[in-house]
C-alpha cells in the first residue's frame, strides 16, 4: 500500500519535504513563449519536410551553436537527423514523435532551440552550454509521421522494438544511446486526450514517469535521480496548469525502449501529452513541453533538482483513463414503450482526410457514468431523448435548414447534396439505433426540443 495516496498524509510529506523552488527560469520560459515559436507548427499533423526544413533555419540562424548530422535512415529511406548542441560534460539525449502520430513535443523542441540559440550569451543559458553536451533526434519515425500513424512502416510500435531492433528506426536510437552513454534521456510523447487524473475530472495534460527497469520495480541510484527530477519538474507543471498532472503507470514492459535504456544505466524521463480544455492541437501542451524541456535542462546543469525527495514523485496522482469529449448525464430513453434514465458517454474521434482532420461522434458507453468525466458535461435531468425525423428532399437554404431543426428534422436522405450539415440516412424511418449511431437526437424538455445533438455537436435550438 502507498501510504501517500491518504490526503493527509499526502499533505504532511508535502510540508516535511518542501523546499524553496526557483521557478524564476520556467516563469521566464512560460512568458517568452510566443517570442520564440516556430511558424508552421501549429497543427499536429507535421511532416519531415518541415521539420527538416526547421533543422536547417535553426542552424542556420544561430552559426556555430547546434550541429546537425544524419545518424540514420527509416525504413522508407528518409533520413534521421539530430541536432547536438553544447560542450559540457554531462550527455543529454531526447527523442521525440517516435510514434508518428505524438508531435507536441517536436513541435516544442524547436521553440527551445530558439530560445536557447537566442539567450546563448546569458547567465542562464551559457551554464546549461557550458554544463550539457544535449543530442536531440526531433522525429525518429518521419514514415509514421507521413501517414500520421502511431507505428512505423513496418507497422512496428518503435516502442516495443528495444530487443530485437527489427526497424532500422530503433536501431539508430540504440545505437546512438550507446555510443554517448548517456547519463540521461527524455523519451518524449503524446498521450490520448481521454486520459484524465485520478478521481478527478481534470485532464491529465501532462504525465511522467521513471520507467522501472526490472520487474520488482527496484530504485537504484539512477532511477531515483529520475524521480526527483520528475518531481522537480511536477512542481513547476503545478505552477502553470495545476492539477493538471500525472503519473504513468511504471510496470515493466521488457520490449520498451524507456524501460531499457534505463536499465542500460540512462536516468529516463518520460513525458506524457495529454489533452487540454478546448485544445485539439495541444497548443497548451506544446507551451508546457517548452517550458518543462528547458526547466529540466538547467535543472540538470545546476543538480538542483537534487533537493527534490523522491517521495513527491510517487506523490504525483496516478493517470487514469475515465474522459469523454461529452456526457450526457441522467437522460430519458425510451426502449420497448418503457423509459429507462441513462447516461451517454460521447467520444469526438478524428477522421483523416486531405486537409486534415474531421470529427465523427461515436457512443463509446451507455448506463451508470457516474464515476466518469468529459470535457463538456450535459445535465439532462428531466430531459427525454428524441429520434430526429428524416427529411425526404433537398435543403435549398440555412433558413429552411433551421426551421427543420425547430420542427425535428436532423436527418436528410443518404448521398444528396443540398442536406447543410444534416446526417445521411439510408432509412426512411429513423430508429433509435440510428440515432446512437450518427449521434444525432434531440433533447426535449417538457414537450419542447431545447437541444439537438448532431455528430456530437450541441445547438441550442433558441438560437434558431
Amino acid at each position: 500500500m502507498n501510504v501517500f495516496r491518504h490526503p493527509l498524509v499526502y499533505i504532511l510529506a508535502c510540508f516535511v519535504h518542501s523546499y524553496s523552488q526557483d521557478l524564476s527560469f520556467a516563469k521566464e520560459l512560460f512568458e517568452n513563449h510566443e517570442t520564440y515559436k516556430v511558424e508552421g507548427f501549429e497543427q499536429r499533423r507535421i511532416k519531415q519536410a518541415e521539420v527538416l526544413s526547421a533543422i536547417e533555419k535553426t542552424v542556420t540562424q544561430y552559426p556555430g551553436v547546434f550541429q546537425s548530422r544524419i545518424v540514420g535512415k527509416s525504413v522508407q529511406g528518409r533520413p534521421l537527423p539530430m541536432l547536438s548542441f553544447g560542450n559540457g560534460a554531462i550527455d543529454v539525449l531526447m527523442w521525440s514523435q517516435m510514434h508518428g502520430n505524438e508531435s507536441t513535443a517536436t513541435r516544442a523542441l524547436f521553440d527551445l532551440l530558439h530560445f536557447i540559440g537566442d539567450q546563448q550569451d546569458t547567465p542562464r543559458v551559457k551554464n546549461i552550454l557550458s554544463a550539457l553536451r544535449i543530442h536531440i533526434i526531433p522525429m525518429l519515425n518521419p514514415d509514421g509521421a507521413q501517414e500520421f500513424q502511431r507505428e512505423n512502416a513496418l507497422g512496428i510500435d518503435l516502442n516495443r522494438d528495444a530487443l530485437r531492433l527489427v526497424s532500422p528506426e530503433a536501431q539508430t536510437l540504440k545505437r546512438i544511446r550507446d555510443s554517448l552513454d548517456a547519463d540521461y534521456g527524455f523519451n518524449l510523447h503524446d498521450q490520448s486526450r481521454y486520459y484524465n487524473v485520478e478521481r478527478t475530472p481534470k485532464q491529465a495534460s501532462i504525465s511522467f514517469l521513471a520507467t522501472a527497469y526490472n520487474y520488482e520495480k527496484e530504485m537504484n541510484e539512477k532511477r531515483t535521480d529520475a524521480a526527483q527530477l520528475i518531481g522537480y519538474l511536477h512542481a513547476i507543471n503545478e505552477q502553470f496548469i495545476p492539477g493538471h498532472t500525472g503519473r504513468y503507470n511504471d510496470d515493466f514492459e521488457p520490449r520498451a525502449f524507456g524501460d531499457n535504456i534505463q536499465l542500460w544505466g540512462t536516468r529516463l524521463i518520460l513525458v506524457e501529452t495529454g489533452g487540454f480544455p478546448e485544445d485539439r492541437e495541444k497548443s497548451m501542451g506544446r507551451k508546457m513541453n517548452y517550458v518543462l524541456i528547458g526547466s529540466a535542462l538547467e535543472a540538470v546543469a545546476t543538480s538542483s533538482f537534487e533537493q527534490v525527495e523522491a517521495s513527491v514523485y510517487w506523490n504525483i496522482p496516478e493517470n487514469d483513463r475515465k474522459l469523454f469529449d461529452l456526457k450526457i448525464e441522467k437522460v430519458l430513453v425510451t426502449v420497448a414503450q418503457q423509459s429507462f434514465v441513462l447516461d451517454l458517454g460521447i467520444n469526438l474521434n478524428e477522421e483523416d482526410v486531405q486537409s486534415g482532420f474531421v470529427l465523427d461522434a461515436s457512443i463509446e458507453d451507455r448506463g451508470d457514468l457516474s464515476t466518469y468525466y468529459a470535457y463538456e458535461v450535459i445535465d439532462a435531468e428531466g430531459y427525454e431523448l428524441i429520434v430526429p425525423k428524416r427529411y425526404p428532399k433537398k435543403i435549398k437554404t440555412n433558413k429552411q435548414r433551421n426551421k427543420l431543426i425547430r420542427e425535428g428534422y436532423a436527418f436528410s436522405r443518404l448521398n444528396k447534396e443540398g442536406n447543410f450539415g444534416f446526417t445521411g440516412l439510408q432509412s426512411v424511418k429513423p430508429s433509435l439505433e440510428d440515432a446512437y449511431t450518427h449521434v444525432t437526437f434531440f433533447l426535449q424538455k417538457d414537450g419542447k426540443l431545447e437541444i439537438l445533438v448532431l455528430n456530437g455537436e450541441i445547438i441550442k435550438l433558441s438560437d434558431y
